[in-house]
């Protein structure tokens, strides 16, 4: 059973998500306020779904404490949808999010979708001075565990499975799509590219050759 912690002050959000959520065979733990959600994370929550205006503190500042020691999805339920919240919420280590008024199932389709093992061949994955575990979702370079967040997680993993082949954006949006139930903006994407750039940091010069107005290209080996 897959346990969902769900940081929401609203009382009738969080009765109306846990019935459903336990329908769907969910264990729901629930938090009303910024200092008590950090009380029930551990490494036994599966997926969190956060609103990023909470008492006590601020949503995306939460995501940033938890992604110090925590590495599950991490799902923005929110009534902001201005760009610059969402870019700055996926910087925080955020996966996704979806917008108040929503609807149920997209919901639970992103849920399911965060939640959804990515496809790969091998466990563990080894190029240039990266370690890719494909079970855990975890990045390690050099040695050191790299916090990267889910989708710069599917770019990487896709980009390094087709290492020398020019990868267009609409290949990587429609891959992210697919993956999470999330039709991706373009400028998202970018947002997403940088912070995996910045994560990965370089070997020997940069990991990602980046093919002006087509799309990118893994060439360290």
């Amino acid at each position: 059973m897959k346990n969902i912690l769900i940081v929401e002050d609203d009382e009738h959000i969080q009765i109306s998500l846990k019935e459903v959520l336990e329908t769907k065979g969910y264990h729901v733990i629930q938090a009303y306020h910024y200092h008590e959600a950090m009380d029930h994370v551990c490494d036994d929550i599966h997926l969190i779904i956060l609103d990023i205006q909470l008492p006590g503190g601020n949503g995306i500042a939460l995501c940033r404490q938890i992604r110090k020691k925590y590495h599950m999805p991490i799902l923005y339920l929110t009534c902001r949808n201005d760009e610059d919240t969402i870019v700055e919420g996926l910087n925080a280590g955020g996966d996704d999010y979806v917008c108040k008024p929503f609807g149920i199932k997209e919901l639970l389709a992103r849920i399911e979708a965060l939640l959804r093992r990515i496809p790969v061949d091998e466990d563990i994955i080894y190029t240039a001075d990266l370690k890719i575990d494909t079970k855990s979702y975890q990045v390690y370079k050099q040695g050191q565990l790299i916090d990267l967040g889910l989708i710069p997680y599917y770019i990487l993993v896709h980009l390094v499975q087709h290492q020398g082949i020019v990868v267009t954006r609409q290949q990587l949006l429609m891959m992210i799509e697919h993956l999470t139930g999330h039709d991706l903006e373009d400028n998202t994407l970018s947002v997403h590219m940088k912070r995996l750039r910045e994560k990965i940091g370089t070997y020997h010069g940069s990991y990602i050759e980046t093919i002006r107005g087509v799309g990118y290209r893994w060439i360290q080996k």
